[in-house]
């Protein structure tokens, strides 16, 4: 990706989820040359894992949502190193990735983010749902109960929904059944989803299919056989499934000079590090907040941001000022989302009044989510 008409630019990229690997995509798309590029990842493969609950179905097969990263750079030439990224000194524009100091003239993190179990007691008897590699474990431990088993699934928001439907579906499909508790502390379903009639649809709609919800508790013990809430009443439990909340990669990459915000970093219009004019962030690790208008941290939005990131790459690269401002597309106040409800049905949540659930929903879900997901890759 360099010629030699000008200095060259090297590009540091830390993150291979969809917000890392979009930058260069988007970078390749808009034929940017004088420009190396390096991605930073601790894993071999970008991971879709927006369809990884479908794995605890059995409806869909890890290879299908997985893509070789050393592959991907024979394609669209860009240099991998594989390892973790640790003591980012922004001021001298250094990376340690193992016993190896890398330098850079541009930095973007897209680390994403991380199952936070909020400092509960006893957490490491919960299974997280996030990455692929926990969702094959569910659909492992499933799979192992001769009786019927109490489910606990610790939130009640999107990917809590979603692992709920997969296991009923799991279980209709092998002839046995599941007793499934859903514990969330706010008091609605789907409770950051400003759409109050897609909140009771979620509930009314899980309910017909024998889950119980219980909502205004906290998840305060796990035990390996009980999860024990904050007003001292227990939920029995022979598998909890945490998908109570994310935070964002930020300890493991030892950064000192960054300004947070919910444990996210703060980044201004052009996604540029807030206080910084040579390094970007951007998807779950960053803290975006346009014209008062907050990014959700969704696959989608990461995308959008990628964009942006890198038409202000190319302007960066070509010698002039990063000056596109980002326009979020998934905000807080205007949902956007496609639930799956299981037995081949969806929910589309758009914006706060509208919500439609049915099979064409989940076809639309299938496209976007695992069809148009994938095809961003070389086939």
């Amino acid at each position: 990706m360099s010629t030699n008409l000008h200095m060259s630019k090297k590009i540091v990229i830390v993150g291979a989820g969809y917000g890392g690997t979009e930058v260069i995509r988007q970078m390749v798309l808009r034929g940017v040359r004088n420009a190396e590029i390096e991605l930073i990842s601790n894993r071999t493969h970008f991971e879709n894992t927006i369809g990884g609950t479908e794995l605890i179905s059995e409806k869909a097969k890890p290879e299908e949502l997985k893509y070789d990263l050393k592959e991907l750079s024979g394609y669209w030439g860009f240099e991998l190193t594989l390892g973790k990224a640790e003591n980012i000194d922004l001021s001298a524009r250094t990376i340690g990735v193992g016993s190896k100091q890398k330098d850079y003239d541009i930095l973007v993190l897209a680390t994403g983010s991380e199952p936070n179990f909020y400092n509960v007691k006893g957490a490491e008897f919960a299974t997280p749902a996030y990455r692929l590699s926990h969702f094959r474990v569910l659909n492992e431990r499933l799979r192992e109960f001769s009786h019927t088993p109490d489910v606990v699934v610790a939130g009640a928001g999107y990917v809590g929904l979603e692992c709920v439907a997969e296991v009923l579906d799991l279980f209709r499909a092998i002839g046995k059944r599941a007793r499934i508790t859903i514990v969330e502390k706010m008091d609605s379903a789907l409770p950051t989803y400003n759409n109050v009639s897609a909140r009771r649809i979620a509930y009314e709609y899980f309910t017909s299919r024998g889950a119980k919800f219980s909502l205004g508790k906290a998840v305060k013990e796990v035990e390996k056989d009980r999860v024990i809430l904050e007003d001292g009443s227990s939920v029995e439990s022979n598998l909890t499934i945490w998908t109570a909340g994310v935070t964002g990669c930020i300890v493991p990459l030892q950064v000192p000079e960054l300004n947070l915000y919910r444990g996210c970093i703060r980044v201004n219009e052009r996604l540029l590090i807030e206080g910084r004019e040579d390094a970007f962030a951007l998807g779950d690790v960053a803290s975006v907040k346009v014209n008062g208008k907050e990014a959700t941290k969704m696959a989608g939005e990461a995308l959008e941001q990628a964009k942006t990131v890198a038409r202000n790459l190319s302007l960066v690269v070509a010698g002039q000022k990063p000056h596109v401002s980002h326009v979020p597309n998934y905000t807080t106040d205007y949902p956007k989302a496609l639930l799956s409800l299981g037995e081949g049905k969806a929910m589309l949540i758009f914006g706060p009044d509208y919500v439609s659930t049915g099979t064409t929903e989940y076809f639309l879900k299938k496209r976007i989510d695992f069809q148009e997901m994938m095809e961003r890759f070389p086939q």
